[in-house]
């Protein structure tokens, strides 16, 4: 044990402890991280929500973690998607996990965001390993006995990536900015399992025909200009992959301009692990109220009904509160008729 993890068990018992009180405190802490870690491994995971439960200011930071949790609950909600940049930002998080969140039955995946934390995408490989690297230290550090799901990166292939196509060819991608995009991509991954080699990592797109990128990340492709780009690269591996879908998009199982490729049967079969959809949602403002509540009842109905097929352990709608894209409106109390639609989804069907 740590001299801090130390002082803070002897804190505990009152501050003057004796080293017997000590060795309690110790032993104490240790069953309370055990049964946590445990409740994270055997968490229901299906039914997920977004949230920015770290942000430093707007709706959220005036909204207590019980408050939220209360909502979460009420949703039949499982899984909380949260944004973290910093270590202040995972704390957060942490803390909600070890005070409202404990033993609630609702966990909280965190999501890394680079974005926020001085990721150049037109940078070297190395460097941007090297800052992947360093943040998801920071961010999983105080996360660690926590969580057991890490998203490292969010979509980090809309910023300049793409240019040309709509993502399914290697040709669709920019061979000056692949580099940073893979080693920040890597030094994530790298950095969360240094702390804990048990987190399981997840890597995703935010481009909807953009499986390619992730192909290409897995099989150690780079793009060069052709539509199979060229081998030879550092190849990537994540636990589980993640992806978003929208409205807007249309049928994930028949996408693209020929309505024909399943993009699920894709997922699958490139990379052999379990899918999340980290992001569903309408189309935002385009949507009417009854439109939007309409969508949520839909699409659960085809992810929950297709789960098992494609190996899809969790849906995550985005998101609770938003004023176009929120189950609440951004005053964090109306309610819109999505968020009936989505509760009495989950209630009517369990899983």
């Amino acid at each position: 044990m740590s001299v801090g993890a130390g002082s803070l068990a002897l804190a505990a018992c009152g501050g003057g402890g004796t080293e017997s009180d000590l060795a309690d405190a110790t032993a104490k802490d240790a069953v309370e991280l055990e049964s946590t870690a445990k409740a994270a491994t055997t968490q229901k995971l299906f039914y997920g929500m977004n949230g920015h439960m770290a942000w430093g200011s707007g709706i959220y930071k005036t909204l207590s973690a019980e408050s939220q949790l209360a909502t979460l609950k009420d949703l039949g909600v499982t899984v909380y998607r949260a944004d973290v940049a910093d270590a202040g930002m995972a704390t957060t998080v942490a803390n909600a996990l070890k005070g409202a969140f404990k033993n609630s039955g609702v966990t909280i995946m965190p999501v890394i965001n680079p974005r926020s934390a001085g990721w150049n995408q037109a940078g070297s490989e190395d460097t941007a390993y090297k800052l992947g690297y360093a943040l998801a230290v920071k961010c999983t550090q105080p996360l660690k006995g926590l969580v057991k799901y890490i998203e490292c990166g969010n979509e980090l292939d809309t910023v300049g990536l793409k240019i040309g196509g709509d993502g399914s060819s290697s040709a669709d991608w920019n061979p000056a900015y692949w580099p940073a995009f893979r080693g920040v991509i890597r030094g994530m991954i790298a950095g969360v399992k240094s702390v804990d080699s048990s987190i399981k990592c997840g890597v995703n797109v935010g481009i909807p025909m953009a499986y390619r990128a992730l192909q290409m990340l897995w099989n150690g492709i780079s793009p060069n200009g052709s539509a199979n780009g060229s081998g030879g690269a550092l190849k990537t591996r994540w636990d589980f992959t993640t992806y978003h879908w929208y409205k807007s998009s249309y049928n994930i199982q028949r996408a693209g301009r020929t309505a024909s490729i399943d993009v699920l049967q894709i997922l699958k079969d490139s990379f052999g692990v379990p899918i999340w959809l980290t992001e569903f949602g309408w189309s935002g403002s385009k949507d009417s109220a009854q439109s939007a509540a309409d969508y949520v009842t839909s699409a659960m109905k085809q992810y929950k009904s297709i789960k098992d097929k494609y190996n899809i352990q969790c849906i995550m709608l985005y998101c609770v509160i938003d004023a176009s894209y929120g189950l609440i409106e951004a005053d964090g109390r109306t309610k819109n008729p999505a968020y009936t639609a989505y509760k009495n989804f989950v209630r009517a069907n369990p899983v």
